[in-house]
């Protein structure tokens, strides 16, 4: 009896310091439910077909801890800088992106509490250091989070009496697949393609020379795929300093599918969790400027890190890789390789973030 008893005190106990050691996070999912899980468990819900959206709202459980008060933005009518565009896109090199998704994705994974996912933001803070040789009014912010990865902002900045406001292009940094921190997670359309095509979107305006009158910063967020946790802190942070973003869009998966011939799949503009007014300006900007065309979508909740500064009361947009529903289904997977990217995609998205920024900023 004695030795049941030091047995069950010591079961006890062990459970106790798994339970102290644990890192509970509130998650609300897509149809509202809200739970307490365990950080280690939420790669479960980001299975391929199995897929559960939710968000962190851990200390967010009545909303977002600081939102903007700036005033709502206008944007033009129309774009007005083709010539412009037309010259300094006509060099984009799709296999330069790809070769930046292939590295990202070398990586074991990306997960943002390993020390490679931490090592894949030092690299790519070279690429852009290289990108911006010789480029005064450029700087480059590695943003820490409470976790092992951090998130990269480099600034362009603007000049003149819209120098306050700020225009922001950004993808996410991190991967995830079964496993969690100890699985192979190469993530390279989820999300190495769009943090590679935001980096060649710096890169063409760096080769032109591009001076911005609005502010530009170019974003790799940590965490999104576990709640979009790094883009909160930013938006919040933002918000908190009272910060003016006059737009932010969103590049995450801007690779699939490859291998499509002559009728490409559209690329999807989604319509939710989003601003009306910029994701109509950004539908312009694909009818514009990109071949493969669009199509309405929606990803039916805060799909990505956009939807961070929505909630936050910042305008964003997301144009998406093709219709949500159409997505590649080798995300999450160690299967997640540039085997299914499609260059042309890429140099479309590649077009597209440079006339956002150019129509937008200057």
């Amino acid at each position: 009896c004695f030795l049941f008893s030091k047995m069950a005190m010591f079961l006890l106990l062990a459970a106790a310091i798994g339970l102290c050691t644990a890192e509970l996070r509130h998650v609300e999912f897509s149809n509202g439910t809200r739970a307490w899980i365990d950080h280690r468990d939420l790669a479960k819900f980001t299975k391929p077909g199995q897929l559960v959206p939710f968000i962190d709202i851990t200390h967010r459980e009545d909303g977002p801890l600081y939102s903007n008060l700036h005033a709502k933005p206008s944007y033009p009518a129309k774009p007005t800088h083709q010539i412009e565009i037309n010259l300094m896109t006509q060099d984009i090199e799709a296999q330069d992106i790809n070769t930046t998704i292939s590295t990202l994705s070398n990586y074991f994974n990306r997960y943002y509490t390993t020390q490679d996912a931490a090592d894949a933001v030092s690299w790519l803070l070279t690429q852009y250091k290289a990108a911006a040789a010789g480029r005064d009014g450029v700087t480059f912010e590695l943003f820490e989070h409470e976790w092992t990865q951090p998130s990269l902002i480099v600034t362009v900045e603007g000049s003149g009496n819209l120098a306050d406001e700020i225009v922001v292009l950004g993808g996410h940094i991190d991967s995830i697949a079964t496993g969690g921190a100890t699985g192979r997670a190469p993530g390279a359309d989820d999300d190495a393609s769009g943090s590679s095509t935001v980096l060649e979107v710096f890169r063409t305006l760096m080769k032109a020379s591009f001076e911005p009158s609005r502010t530009v910063q170019f974003m790799a967020f940590s965490a999104e795929e576990v709640g979009l946790r790094g883009s909160q802190d930013i938006a919040e942070s933002y918000a908190k300093e009272e910060r003016n973003v006059y737009a932010m869009m969103q590049f995450d998966m801007t690779g699939y599918p490859a291998g499509e011939g002559s009728k490409p799949k559209p690329i999807g503009l989604i319509r939710d969790f989003v601003d009306d007014s910029l994701t109509a300006f950004v539908a312009q900007l694909l009818d514009t400027y990109t071949t493969i065309g669009y199509a309405n979508s929606t990803c039916n909740y805060a799909c990505s890190d956009h939807a961070s500064f929505t909630r936050t009361n910042y305008p964003s947009a997301f144009p998406f890789e093709t219709t949500f529903d159409g997505s590649n289904p080798h995300i999450h997977t160690p299967d997640d390789t540039t085997s299914y990217i499609s260059l042309e995609r890429l140099r479309q998205f590649a077009v597209l973030g440079t006339s956002y920024v150019v129509e937008l900023a200057s």
